[in-house]
């Protein structure tokens, strides 16, 4: 049985915002994201955890295009122009640069049309492995790099507002990461949309310890696996993704060296304060009604319980824009403060350059600011000392 619901339009033009799920003749199930407008649509989503594009599922001659067969596996692929007869789409992850497809919609035949960089000629890999969640569930990770054993390991994060986890392409974790022979992991936790909107509910409300220790899981399945270590783990999250890996090390410190935190939520006490913070109410809870000592305590970094000196083994860079109007300069303060009465120590960028939650307006301040940010994250790795090395897998 499809079903299929419609959300708000995304930014190219002709493609249309959907979730849902859609059974496979062959009877596995495909999660959408988007899907071209007009006959014949292309749907993009995923299978098993895997980037997919799928050719008109009206009828039983179904297409399907998977990442790890049609293209590199661990590419996030996104559509950029919608024509009459053709579809093209843009595919990079942390080891591929961009690269643009073709997709025929009269036939469903996708071709590889060309790079923009030579960078995809590397001799990196994308393994993805399964973790076991504390109830039983299992977490996919993505695994990007050498992969050789116990290594620095940046660990990207978010599981919420059903919003996917995936790959992207940077220069700087190129250059300044990858080629050092570090590794990237991302994990896809609950609280996203990699599984339909069920993935989403889950981890929501009373349901995000349920992603805090999706989390929690992954990076010992990391560790079990020797991609890294504890003294080798960094932990990134952005906004909500901050938040994660903030309760994930104050819940967890033995897992986690290195926190990175950017524009961070930092607390969801204040939530109904702001008009912004109560369309957030859904996802977080009702911090003035019962939610707020039945599940959502727990789950806030200036809020859950903490042992003293907790954080004396973890070192954290914190990131913040005082004209930040999404999560306000204060998230970012707080949990400097925090994680100092914990023992952790702390580095903090406090920018006060015109910008938002996506960082600085001027392009080539941006630019500056992840130049300063990987330099410093590939320092950081130079000083840990990993137990050992291997081959690459």
């Amino acid at each position: 049985m499809n079903q299929i619901s419609q959300l708000s339009p995304p930014k190219c033009e002709n493609i249309i915002k959907v979730r849902g799920e859609i059974r496979l003749p062959e009877g596995s199930v495909f999660y959408p994201q988007w899907k071209t407008s007009g006959s014949n649509p292309v749907y993009g989503g995923y299978q098993d955890a895997c980037e997919t594009l799928v050719y008109d599922t009206k009828t039983f001659d179904v297409i399907t295009h998977k990442s790890g067969k049609s293209f590199p596996l661990g590419q996030h692929i996104k559509p950029i122009k919608v024509l009459d007869q053709e579809l093209y789409l843009q595919g990079s992850s942390f080891i591929n640069a961009p690269r643009l497809y073709r997709l025929d919609r009269k036939t469903g035949e996708l071709t590889f049309v060309k790079n923009d960089t030579s960078e995809n000629a590397n001799t990196f890999t994308c393994r993805q492995i399964w973790a076991h969640s504390e109830d039983g569930t299992r977490i996919p990770i993505d695994c990007f790099g050498t992969l050789a054993e116990k290594q620095p390991t940046i660990v990207f994060i978010y599981g919420g507002f059903g919003r996917n986890n995936h790959s992207f392409y940077s220069p700087d974790i190129y250059s300044k990461w990858l080629t050092l022979g570090y590794s990237v992991a991302v994990i896809h936790s609950r609280g996203g949309a990699e599984f339909g909107k069920a993935w989403h509910q889950a981890g929501v409300k009373a349901g995000r310890r349920k992603v805090r220790e999706d989390i929690a899981s992954s990076i010992r399945e990391l560790h079990r696996q020797d991609i890294c270590t504890p003294e080798t783990t960094f932990v990134h999250g952005m906004s909500h993704g901050a938040l994660l890996a903030a309760i994930t090390t104050i819940s967890h410190p033995e897992l986690v060296s290195q926190v990175i935190c950017r524009v961070p939520i930092s607390s969801t006490k204040g939530l109904p304060e702001t008009t912004l913070g109560r369309q957030w109410l859904d996802e977080y809870g009702d911090p003035q009604t019962s939610d707020w000592d039945n599940f959502m305590k727990e789950e806030d970094p200036l809020a859950c319980e903490a042992t003293p000196r907790s954080l004396s083994t973890t070192s954290w860079l914190i990131i913040g824009y005082c004209h930040d109007a999404v999560t306000t300069i204060s998230h970012a303060d707080s949990l400097v403060e925090r994680v100092k009465n914990l023992g952790g120590e702390v580095t903090y960028w406090r920018y006060s350059s015109k910008g938002g939650h996506e960082g600085a307006f001027d392009p080539s301040e941006r630019i500056a600011h992840e130049r300063r940010l990987w330099s410093y994250l590939s320092q950081k790795a130079s000083e840990t000392k990993p137990e050992a090395t291997g081959s690459p897998c």
